[in-house]
């Protein structure tokens, strides 16, 4: 009877223990995904503004680092290639450094 209970006691730690480290696993999950899009949100609010060629931003969940790859000429949907209808358009990467430690790296 002893053993019968040890053995049950075995058990059923083993799936507890199995549980708790399956909703661990989640929940870091969920909090990379949250530094994640906190991250690709302070790059797009960046980007509503005009950018210099680097530079560095400041926001309440952390700060982010700028700087431009150079500028590409983006041609219009249109058949009309000519220079009055294409569009200038910067590249930047952004080295994003959230306040809990997180650090992402964006192309934009």
């Amino acid at each position: 009877m002893l053993l019968y209970a040890l053995v049950l006691s075995v058990i059923f730690g083993l799936f507890l223990q199995f549980s708790l480290e399956k909703q661990v696993a989640d929940e870091r999950q969920m909090l990379r995904e949250k530094n994640r899009l906190t991250a690709e949100l302070m790059v797009s609010l960046s980007m509503e503004n005009p950018l210099k060629e680097q530079g560095e931003l400041h926001f309440n969940q952390g700060w982010l680092t700028y700087h431009s790859l150079g500028q590409e000429v983006v041609p219009p949907a249109s058949r009309e290639n000519t220079d009055e209808n294409c569009v200038s358009k910067k590249d930047y990467i952004f080295n994003v450094y959230l306040t809990d430690g997180s650090s992402f790296q964006i192309k934009n």
